[in-house]
């Protein structure tokens, strides 16, 4: 299979908005006003569920909203005015509406949303989710220090996005990765992330030609899997998002051969 299944302007459109959310991730850890206290949290449960405030300010999102909607008609200037009826005249409980639910990734209100205002049905949902990832990684940020302590079945101990993606150092130590907030953490046993079957010889792995450095690891107990890099230039620097669609091509080999569920 080819590995270049996602388009070279996809790609370019989601490298500007990841060195966008990266500066906007900056910002807002400088101005937020809280901090992320260890001892106030549950080991077992993902820290954003945990907190007891937004993280999300209304006035930065929607600047944030802003920012990707810039970038958005930069690379397709024929979705402006699909945009425009978008974003213009958003109200105060709309901004907070937003941020609700693309937070818990209420993909059936932003499909109404689509419906009513007769937008691309792909269009508010991608323009909620891209603004509110900065912020996500703002809690990584605050959260790194403690992180590795965390022990969240099946999802990011930062977020709770489902896991996907893992890079393999040299010295064979897994880090899984977040494509949503960015976190980065050690895996501390050999067992499946999904449903933790730590039995030897659960899990197994599919090598791919045509891509030396990646293999799928599939679990024979919950029929999921994880998609593995090995990170040969140890200082490379690239997001876990653009790592997730550079690498879409495992996912499709996993699922034509039955594994994953939707996640």
């Amino acid at each position: 299979m080819n590995p270049n299944v996602v388009s070279e302007e996809y790609m370019e459109l989601q490298k500007q908005l990841s060195v966008h959310q990266k500066q906007l991730c900056n910002s807002i850890v400088l101005s937020m006003d809280f901090t992320i206290r260890r001892e106030d949290l549950n080991a077992g449960l993902p820290v954003l569920s945990q907190l007891k405030y937004t993280p999300v300010p209304a006035g930065l999102y929607l600047m944030a909203v802003k920012k990707v909607e810039t970038v958005l008609i930069s690379h397709q200037y024929e979705l402006k005015e699909e945009l425009n009826r978008l974003t213009t005249n958003l109200t105060e409980e709309d901004v907070y509406s937003w941020i609700k639910h693309a937070i818990t990734f209420n993909t059936e209100y932003f499909q109404g949303l689509a419906e009513k205002k007769q937008l691309s049905p792909w269009l508010p949902q991608f323009l909620a989710e891209h603004a509110l990832r900065p912020f996500m990684q703002g809690v990584a940020v605050l959260s790194q220090s403690f992180i590795n302590e965390f022990d969240v079945m099946g999802t990011c101990p930062c977020c709770g996005e489902p896991h996907r993606l893992a890079k393999l150092a040299s010295n064979e130590q897994k880090y899984l990765c977040c494509s949503r907030c960015e976190t980065q953490w050690k895996q501390h046993k050999v067992s499946c992330v999904h449903c933790g079957d730590d039995r030897k010889g659960n899990l197994f792995y599919i090598s791919i030609l045509e891509d030396n450095r990646a293999k799928i690891e599939v679990c024979r107990t919950c029929n999921n899997y994880l998609k593995l890099i090995t990170m040969i230039d140890q200082t490379e620097v690239k997001s876990a998002a653009l790592l997730d669609l550079e690498t879409l091509h495992l996912d499709f080999v996993a699922q034509e051969e039955g594994f994953g569920k939707d996640i």
